[in-house]
């Protein structure tokens, strides 16, 4: 078939450091280029006495970041809520639901862009995946299967539940990530009439590279009406995410708090494209709001965000991530500017590890640039899981996926600590080369 002519996505990782992006939200998104990651963090760090971040080494950041001490006010103000109101509590917790769609709209670029909560974005996904054209789909797999076209680079979540479905006749389209410079054509390549969808990531969760073609692939996807979705968990507010700057306005998009937006356990996303009407066959009752003068019997949805709705859930996560996205803003921690911080904890890392010229069977650098790194790096070793519990012996939290092991810094990880961290990095690779 004939391939749609899709535009270059520009390059809007970079660009977004050095200049002023707009935000819906009004917080300050200018970045100063002098300033220094260890300020910050030494300014910060008080903030998270609780989590001790300055008795310990944390560089599991990608993975989940300490929140600040202010949090437990947000826990117990929903105690407060419930234990005052008891059922009449829930419009009190919408609107902490508010709150968070809000910060996330933020995050987007888009102050009005439809929001569904879920408590972990394998719960999106599969309300996505019901939303599916099935009908459509059935009458394809008569001739031969349907199709979902992703890459093999996917976090667990999404590659568990993708090729579970093979057991349905559905055929799961793998593409290698490697070599990313041509991902999003090979990508592009699979799309066909008996594609049902198109799911990948922003930023790939074993190798922290940016995928910044993305876009060309959900484009690709508009014009032949396939459905895109693109897996920002790891881009959410370390790697600025505009979604007109990445050209995925037509696509949706899951992610979540726990990692770089301080707020625990159950604040996942899905961003719904504008004027997008849904009818997800997994569907809870809240999606029924919108709908509640509804014949006995019928199943109707709301319009937007409404029809990825869910059903009852522990509003505490909301309360807590509200309180964190307040003191974000309160002390200007932009998404730009934590990109900025990020980067100098990066290359720091990253020219350390450098410096020590060790052996490739030891440990060894990723092959893209720090600039197309999002928020942690990975290094490559066949002895990841001894490099974590050695580091872990030696007071450094990390963690490993396969032969990759990850280090991941937060705001408030200071210059002396990830010295520290290298000193010991470099201690325990002598004894990996002599073990």
């Amino acid at each position: 078939m004939d391939k749609p002519v899709t535009k270059q996505m520009p390059m809007p990782i970079a660009k977004s450091v050095a200049k002023s992006v707009a935000k819906a939200d009004g917080v300050p998104t200018s970045v100063n280029v002098a300033e220094s990651f260890n300020e910050l963090a030494c300014q910060l760090a008080p903030h998270y006495a609780a989590f001790k971040v300055s008795e310990r080494i944390l560089l599991t950041g990608h993975s989940h970041q300490a929140w600040p001490d202010i949090t437990k006010h947000g826990m117990l103000q929903c105690f407060e809520d419930a234990a005052c109101h008891i059922d009449d509590k829930w419009g009190l917790a919408f609107t902490q639901a508010e709150r968070v769609r809000q910060f996330y709209r933020g995050l987007l670029g888009e102050a009005h862009g439809q929001i569904a909560l879920g408590a972990s974005t394998h719960e999106l996904m599969l309300r996505f995946l019901s939303d599916l054209n099935w009908s459509k789909a059935a009458k394809q797999s008569a001739s031969k299967p349907i199709n979902i076209v992703t890459t093999d680079g996917e976090f667990h979540s999404l590659r568990r539940q993708l090729h579970s479905l093979r057991s349905l006749n559905i055929n799961i389209i793998s593409v290698p990530v490697a070599p990313l410079e041509t991902l999003a054509s090979r990508i592009i390549d699979e799309l066909n009439a008996a594609t049902a969808a198109v799911m990948v990531s922003a930023v790939f969760f074993e190798t922290s590279v940016i995928f910044s073609d993305v876009g060309r692939v959900a484009l690709a996807a508009k014009s032949l009406g396939i459905p895109c979705l693109v897996d920002a968990y790891h881009a959410l507010n370390v790697v600025p995410f505009n979604l007109e700057l990445w050209q995925l306005e037509s696509a949706f998009i899951v992610a979540g708090g726990y990692k770089y937006c301080q707020a625990g356990e159950g604040n996942c996303m899905l961003r719904i494209p504008p004027d997008y009407h849904g009818r997800p066959l997994i569907t809870g009752w809240f999606a029924e709001f919108d709908v509640l003068n509804q014949a006995v019997g019928e199943v109707n949805y709301g319009c937007g965000q409404a029809a990825f709705a869910g059903s009852t859930y522990d509003p505490c996560s909301h309360y807590r991530a509200a309180v964190v996205f307040d003191f974000f803003k309160q002390q200007q921690l932009s998404d730009i500017r934590l990109r900025h911080i990020n980067q100098q904890q990066i290359k720091l890392l990253w020219q350390g590890i450098d410096s020590m010229a060790l052996a490739p069977e030891v440990l060894y650098l990723p092959t893209h640039s720090i600039s197309a790194n999002g928020g942690f790096i990975s290094l490559v070793t066949p002895k990841a899981d001894i490099w974590v519990e050695a580091l872990k012996q030696r007071g450094i939290s990390s963690d490993s996926r396969g032969q990759y092991l990850r280090l991941g810094p937060a705001p408030y990880v200071t210059k002396s600590q990830l010295e520290q961290a290298l000193n010991v990095i470099e201690d325990v690779a002598k004894q990996v080369s002599e073990g």
